[in-house]
């Protein structure tokens, strides 16, 4: 597994903002708690939410083209914001 910190690696409390899309072999994913797009990995859980335990949520790996896209927010362009999706803001 490749190192655990850098721009590849995405996880929720990254700081990078939470507004993600992620993409393995071309299908998006739900349910990713961990993404490592130089590894080829994605940690995701069930959806519905399962536990065998009664305690914890069950997850496991998924391998294969990782590729992670901002999906929300906002970005700084020369003429003012833009929030994606929504259009131009001035």
């Amino acid at each position: 597994m490749s190192d655990k910190s850098g721009d590849h690696v995405h996880w929720y409390g990254d700081g990078r903002g939470s507004g993600r899309a992620v993409f393995i072999d071309g299908v998006v994913t739900h349910g990713v708690i961990y993404a490592d797009t130089k590894a080829g990995i994605v940690v995701v859980h069930d959806i519905p939410l399962k536990s065998t335990d009664g305690e914890h949520v069950d997850f496991h790996p998924v391998w294969g083209e990782v590729r992670v896209y901002a999906c929300g927010g906002y970005v700084q362009a020369p003429s003012g914001r833009y929030r994606l999706v929504e259009g131009w803001l001035n």
